[in-house]
């Protein structure tokens, strides 16, 4: 759904069926930097790893998500040993090319909702992230970054994992589970090296979560996430 609410902000793809009564979690990424519109893999990779050393303090800070480094205690999760911590289960689920991956947001993880919220500045002007009916290229990069790399060709050069990088921690097992985002442009009145390039990014990505049933072994309860 490709839906202009104004001239600033648009609403890329919505989800009527988010409850802003029921319990959700909800945290922010960020990213400086080049955003490049025709992003190969090697450029993708590199924005994946900015983006993993925040959602590995995420892991580490945020209750629910700590107590998952543990193993779970009485309550089993379907095809997963009982003496592996979901950190552990994810990790070698989604092992491959020389990584263990870690994604936050998973088919198994029973969410009704997954929304991405975007406020892009960018040094061209605002709006004109729509462009004949189909969204900036940049914001296809950007989202390739947020998951798991499909495959060792999405990984560009980094063969191997970097020292801090196992496990390597990420938002999306696949775009596909995300079901509303919204993008929002302005200027950037700063530049992020000596000089302003067209290709220069600050983005603020807020992530909102919603579990669909509940999953005790998870944590998932009628309660705050946080």
């Amino acid at each position: 759904m490709l839906c202009a609410e104004s001239q600033l902000r648009y609403v890329i793809m919505d989800d009527p069926y988010f409850d802003p009564k029921e319990s959700s979690m909800q945290f922010r990424l960020t990213y400086e930097g080049k955003l490049l519109s025709s992003g190969h893999s090697q450029h993708k990779h590199e924005i994946r790893k900015k983006f993993h050393p925040q959602l590995r303090r995420l892991w580490d800070i945020t209750p629910s998500l700590k107590e998952m480094r543990n193993p779970v205690l009485g309550l089993v999760e379907v095809n997963r040993p009982p003496d592996r911590s979901r950190i552990e289960y994810l990790g070698e689920q989604f092992s491959r090319n020389n990584y263990q991956f870690v994604p936050l947001v998973t088919r198994d993880l029973g969410l009704s909702f997954c929304g991405i919220d975007i406020l892009f500045l960018r040094p061209d002007d605002p709006g004109n992230v729509i462009k004949k009916s189909d969204i900036d290229n940049r914001l296809k990069t950007l989202f390739d970054a947020l998951r798991m790399p499909e495959g060792k060709a999405e990984l560009g050069d980094y063969d191997y994992p970097g020292p801090d990088e196992t496990p390597f921690f990420c938002l999306l097992e696949d775009d596909a589970l995300v079901t509303k985002v919204s993008v929002e442009t302005d200027f950037l009145l700063e530049p992020i090296g000596e000089d302003f390039d067209k290709n220069d990014a600050r983005l603020t990505i807020t992530v909102t979560l919603q579990p669909a049933i509940a999953r005790l072994d998870l944590r998932f309860r009628s309660v705050n996430f946080r």
